[in-house]
């Protein structure tokens, strides 16, 4: 259960990080996760200029939230919703379309766009995102560690549209 950090631990690492690793897949090298790594990571992932000032400033709530989520696990959760949040902000703005839903708004700008993990079939990328943010958004137990990932993908998409 998710409680308030103790005032003595609130400078500290969540201790669920202790044991998170960076995997550079094109080295085959793993090193310990740090909150330097964390953020030289974060540091990468920008919304190109040519996106609206309000879908950028939305987004840098996401990359601070995966920042926090050194010291505070759970903020993962947090910045991947944040980050969903600045998708659809980012959908709605390019098609002028403030009524549709995230999964409609997917399908409109991405067609049907195939997602692959390496694992298992590609899904419909409006299936796959629509569901982890629903999942998220109508109140959830899920826990994990994902901000990061879920971030990135999210600046790819918000890139493309204002590519």
């Amino acid at each position: 259960m998710e409680t308030l950090k103790p005032r003595s631990e609130v400078l500290f690492p969540d201790i669920r990080n202790r044991n998170r690793a960076n995997i550079d897949h094109a080295s085959g090298v793993i090193s310990q996760m740090t909150f330097e790594s964390i953020y030289d990571e974060v540091e990468k992932i920008r919304i190109n200029d040519t996106a609206p000032d309000s879908v950028r400033s939305h987004f840098e709530i996401a990359r601070n939230l995966v920042v926090y989520s050194w010291f505070v696990y759970s903020f993962n959760v947090v910045a991947a919703m944040q980050a969903f949040a600045s998708l659809e902000m980012a959908l709605k703005e390019k098609t002028g379309d403030s009524k549709g839903g995230l999964r409609r708004q997917l399908k409109k700008v991405f067609g049907g766009r195939k997602l692959s993990g390496g694992i298992g079939p590609a899904i419909d990328l409006s299936v796959a995102i629509s569901h982890l943010r629903n999942d998220l958004a109508h109140g959830s137990p899920t826990m994990h560690g994902q901000g990061l990932t879920i971030m990135k993908t999210c600046a790819d998409l918000i890139n493309e549209i204002y590519a």
